[in-house]
């Protein structure tokens, strides 16, 4: 899933809710095809470190939830970590590429 597509970057527009597990927020997408289980990083690419990881848990359009978000389009996602809670507004995470 996902693979050879190359990097997906997701811009936040908006926080939602927010708490020590992870951020609610609307995103828009603004290259390749996001899906729920895809790993993000703040500080962006493959040298990101495990701490810097956002999981993308689920995407919501249209008040259902959804497999995919591609460009240009929004939705609100629900990204889980560490880092979550450093999300700001305008700030772009982009896609780590799977190990193995």
């Amino acid at each position: 899933m996902g693979e050879g597509v190359g990097e997906v970057r997701l811009q936040i527009l908006e926080i939602v809710a927010a708490n020590a597990e992870g951020v609610v927020c609307i995103v828009r997408c603004l290259s390749g095809t996001a899906h729920p289980g895809m790993v993000f990083s703040m500080s962006g690419g493959a040298e990101a470190g495990a701490r810097s990881a956002l999981n993308l848990e689920w995407i919501e359009r249209y008040d259902f939830r959804t497999d995919i978000l591609d460009a240009p389009h929004v939705a609100k996602v629900n990204l889980c970590g560490p880092m979550a809670s450093q999300l700001r507004l305008d700030a772009t995470v982009s896609s780590v590429a799977r190990q193995g």
